[in-house]
């Protein structure tokens, strides 16, 4: 565990470093080109290529298509019950995009092994499909007056997401001959390979380059963090613990959907808020404080679904 540990935390270090080292020029710039190859080659080219892997079998249960929307489901509903506060835009979003690519397929793999991701990669299809849904659009309705009138969320910005459309490639390269889809495998695979460490440099640079959100830390931040990182999974356990006691989930499928939920928010919630003019504040915070305290909270989840999805 040790060893796994070091490998998931050199990258972001080595990303903070070079932060403090003033090694990029604009590191917002550096922020945003990583992002962007992350998003649109790397991530898709290792979900394509876990899904297109012949000896990954699709799950046949219903459950654990459904439990990742029923869980998103049920803590939206309970932020709906919070009222008409500025907290609920930047709280569901929040919820609804969990880094569950960036840092989830690493901690997948690393915890679980490789012949986890092809499992990982199908929910985090799924988690991104809900996420581009809903997140910005309940960030703007539930946001201020002013704010839902000046702001609407990028509806073209669902089909321009390459990770929503890899998991229908990687599974129509499952329907090709052989020889193709090996073809297609070895091509995905190398620049699949980059995802991770790519992404965890790009956390580390991100943390740094927004340690400042830290010192703006209140209740309502305290809220997100705790939603994202305690109450999301949470509910994924529990509905996660049903499922696998009634042999509804694999011992496999609850914990990859449990470590995908523990995951903190997402980086991409950052650039939606920003486009949308939307709490970008709140969101800012809940990035960076979610993000350092994940270190204690993924263990947390990787050792309860050890003990009690076995």
């Amino acid at each position: 565990m040790l060893t796994r540990a070091l490998v998931l935390l050199a990258p972001p270090l080595l990303g903070w470093f070079a932060g403090a080292l003033r090694l990029f020029d604009r590191p917002q710039r550096a922020v945003a080109h990583l992002n962007r190859y992350a998003l649109y080659f790397a991530f898709p080219a290792l979900v394509l290529a876990g899904l297109a892997d012949a000896s990954f079998g699709l799950p046949r249960g219903v459950f654990f298509w459904a439990l990742v929307p029923a869980a998103l489901a049920l803590v939206l509903l309970g932020i709906g019950w919070l009222g008409s506060g500025p907290a609920r835009g930047p709280l569901a979003l929040v919820a609804s995009f969990g880094n569950v690519a960036y840092l989830g397929l690493p901690v997948v793999e690393q915890t679980l092994g490789p012949h986890a991701l092809g499992t990982a990669s199908l929910a985090v299809a799924i988690h991104v499909t809900l996420s581009m849904l809903l997140g910005p659009w309940l960030l703007v309705r539930w946001g201020t007056l002013h704010e839902r009138r000046s702001s609407r969320p990028g509806r073209r910005a669902l089909l321009r997401q390459p990770l929503l459309w890899a998991p229908v490639v990687g599974l129509g390269a499952r329907l090709l001959p052989e020889g193709a889809r090996v073809l297609v495998v070895a091509v995905a695979q190398p620049i699949g390979a980059s995802a991770a460490p790519i992404a965890l440099f790009l956390l580390g640079l991100y943390l740094h380059t927004h340690r400042r959100a830290l010192r703006q830390v209140d209740s309502v931040t305290v809220l997100l963090v705790a939603t994202k990182l305690l109450v999301v999974p949470g509910v994924t356990f529990a509905l996660g613990l049903l499922g696998y006691q009634l042999g509804w989930l694999t011992s496999v499928e609850a914990q990859v959907l449990l470590l995908l939920a523990a995951m903190p928010a997402a980086i991409t919630t950052f650039a939606i808020a920003q486009e949308l003019e939307t709490g970008v504040a709140r969101v800012t915070q809940a990035i960076v404080a979610s993000s350092l305290l994940c270190i204690g909270t993924v263990p947390l989840a990787f050792w309860l679904g050890s003990v009690a999805l076995r």
